[in-house]
């Protein structure tokens, strides 16, 4: 054609030139992305492992305060909860009797005064109150594996009536001990073979 040359249309390749760097900005930016949630899932991760912990701790603190899961070797969550509303519940009822026993001693003020006694050595103590016909142990030993159901079979072996009880063990690994309970007629010479037992345990 007669006067056309290329250089009047013009050249298009310019204006489709790539941006280059765009593709590596945007997987270095996904990569970010990629990093950030690996990190917040491995903190979700950590949280969720140490609020189990906490769980399993307060449920072992539990277990090892309620009298009926003492000889239970693995108590299910729901038997820990269940045994613990209804000990609640037995240290509820026994409150509101020695309330009762109170009230009668301040009517009554001559009744007879508590009968106290006290064994002690350089590891163990036990300290036994005897009033109104129940008698009050407070023993302390130093902790070791199923002493606790050992000290529960000598109440058992003597045939006494427990009414409450309740266990601790502190920092030094030292158990604390306390139950109230009923015996029978020959209460005196019981009380001293059940201390004689648990001292030899």
């Amino acid at each position: 054609m007669k006067g056309y040359k290329d250089s009047v249309i013009p050249s298009l390749i310019s204006d489709f030139t790539p941006l280059q760097g765009f593709c590596i900005s945007e997987k270095g930016s996904d990569s970010r992305k990629s990093g950030i949630n690996q990190s917040s899932a491995t903190d979700t991760i950590l949280k969720e492992r140490g609020r189990r912990e906490k769980m399993s701790d307060k449920y072992s603190l539990l277990r090892s305060m309620v009298p009926t899961l003492f000889t239970i070797s693995k108590p299910t969550r729901e038997r820990i909860v269940h045994d613990t509303v209804n000990y609640i519940k037995c240290l509820e009822e026994e409150i509101k009797r020695l309330e009762g026993i109170k009230k009668l001693q301040v009517q009554e003020p001559k009744a007879a005064k508590p009968v106290l006694s006290r064994f002690a050595n350089q590891k163990s103590s036990i300290d036994v109150t005897v009033s109104s016909g129940a008698t009050f142990f407070a023993i302390r030993l130093p902790f070791k594996p199923d002493i606790i159901t050992k000290i529960v079979k000598v109440f058992d072996k003597h045939h006494a009536e427990v009414l409450v009880a309740t266990v601790s063990v502190d920092e030094q690994q030292l158990l604390t001990f306390t139950v109230t309970i009923v015996l029978g007629s020959e209460g005196g010479n019981t009380i001293q073979k059940i201390k004689e037992e648990i001292v030899a345990l």
